[in-house]
């Protein structure tokens, strides 16, 4: 009798058990494949997401200044003709700041005897593509033996020279005692500017 009772009591524990093994490998399951889930973001993940945030907030901006200022420019383009007129007028205005820059001048030189002077010919070149220079001034320095400045004295030439022109010149002056050799340099030039009517064509 009492062995049977053990038995039963034995019988009793392993249903126990069993249930207990059952439930925490339910709970287990569970755990793993049926409770709520965290969604776990890489570092990776939140710099390209912070990127993508930097690129769509630029681009909004991009587009709202390209708004502001196709609402702004509302001047019709330029034509062909008008680009290479105001291209020109830049040029020429960037000329005319340093005309010695674009002018050069190549003489002869030789002794008037009848007159008693020095002679001095030659040409004055403008290499500017657009611009106009007149009113030409030359200096010519007389020097010594020893190359020191004895005197020196500045001539006007009153003519125009176009772009990519000459201009002659013929300049006569009167030595000082010792002069042994010279220098003749061009020291300025006037830009030339058409009036209105002039640059027209409009001459009356």
């Amino acid at each position: 009798m009492a062995s049977a009772q053990n038995t039963s009591g034995w019988s009793w524990t392993k249903i126990l058990i069993g249930s207990a093994l059952v439930l925490v490998l339910v709970g287990g399951v569970y755990k793993l494949f049926g409770g709520p889930r965290q969604d776990v973001m890489t570092q990776d993940q939140i710099e390209a997401d912070s990127l993508r945030t930097v690129l769509r907030e630029t681009q909004k901006e991009l587009n709202e200044a390209e708004q502001k200022a196709a609402k702004k420019d509302l001047t019709p383009p330029l034509t062909l003709e008008q680009q290479q007129a105001k291209l020109e007028k830049e040029l020429r205005n960037k000329e005319i700041k340093e005309p010695l820059k674009h002018l050069s001048l190549d003489y002869e030189h030789t002794y008037r005897w009848f007159a008693g002077k020095e002679e001095y010919y030659g040409q004055i070149y403008n290499n500017a593509q657009y611009a106009t220079f007149m009113n030409f001034e030359i200096r010519v320095t007389f020097l010594s033996e020893t190359k020191t400045a004895l005197d020196s004295k500045v001539f006007t030439l009153y003519k125009y020279c176009a772009p990519e022109e000459q201009v002659p010149f013929k300049i006569q002056a009167e030595a000082p005692s010792g002069y042994r050799y010279h220098r003749v340099e061009l020291i300025r030039a006037v830009p030339y500017s058409p009036s209105r009517e002039e640059y027209e064509g409009g001459e009356e």
